[in-house]
């Protein structure tokens, strides 16, 4: 027991003072291990942050824009959490269809997804739905179309209702809608899997998607 009290304490006073190396002739770190390390009780990091609740769940990664040796290792903040859910509300649109948006979300660092879709007609207006306003598809409502895509840098958002004929109208609408982020520190997008049906209406993925 001495002689482990006498190690730890000769190694504090060395970190306070100089670079420690374990299988490293040269340490660049205050401690630099080269090997495995095995940790018999526990590890803790900066515990005057710790927060005692569910809430404070941290997750553990490392920088790699870090010049740190190895990689920084740092607790993933706001920007780096696995998902994010962003609502928008788009407002005062022209008739149905929403074109382009940009969201200014950069692609190289993330890619997203849309749920929780909404149309709500602005006051006064008949809403697509409505005979009224859509007369020509009185038996077939028709669907809307919801679509990210990447342009330039950042995602974009284009919904519409292809088969509304608003063109003697000049309603307007606001559609709300979560925009799901998913950071590419987290998730892997593995690229589009083509499959052609030739003209059937079966068909199987030639192979499973690579990396799983």
């Amino acid at each position: 027991m001495k002689k482990n009290i006498l190690f730890i304490f000769l190694l504090f006073s060395a970190l306070s003072t100089a670079q420690v190396g374990i299988g490293t002739p040269s340490p660049v770190e205050k401690l630099e291990v080269n090997g495995s390390v095995a940790v018999g009780q526990s590890v803790t990091i900066d515990p005057t942050a710790y927060v005692n609740n569910p809430a404070g769940f941290t997750i553990l990664g490392t920088d790699p824009s870090s010049a740190t040796v190895g990689g920084k290792v740092l607790s993933i903040e706001t920007l780096y959490t696995p998902l994010i859910v962003q609502p928008y509300s788009i407002s005062n649109i022209y008739r149905d269809d929403l074109n382009d948006v940009n969201l200014n979300i950069p692609t190289d660092k993330y890619f997203i997804t849309i749920a929780n879709f909404e149309a709500i007609p602005s006051a006064g207006n008949n809403g697509i739905y409505s005979p009224v306003a859509n007369p020509d598809t009185n038996s077939n409502r028709g669907h809307f179309t919801i679509r990210v895509f990447p342009s330039g840098q950042n995602w974009h958002v284009n919904i519409g209702y292809p088969t509304l004929n608003t063109q003697n109208t000049t309603d307007r609408y606001t559609y709300n809608f979560d925009i799901i982020i998913y950071s590419k520190r987290f998730f892997k997008d593995l690229g589009t899997i083509n499959v052609n049906f030739n003209g059937s209406n079966n068909a199987s993925a030639t192979a499973a998607p690579s990396g799983i």
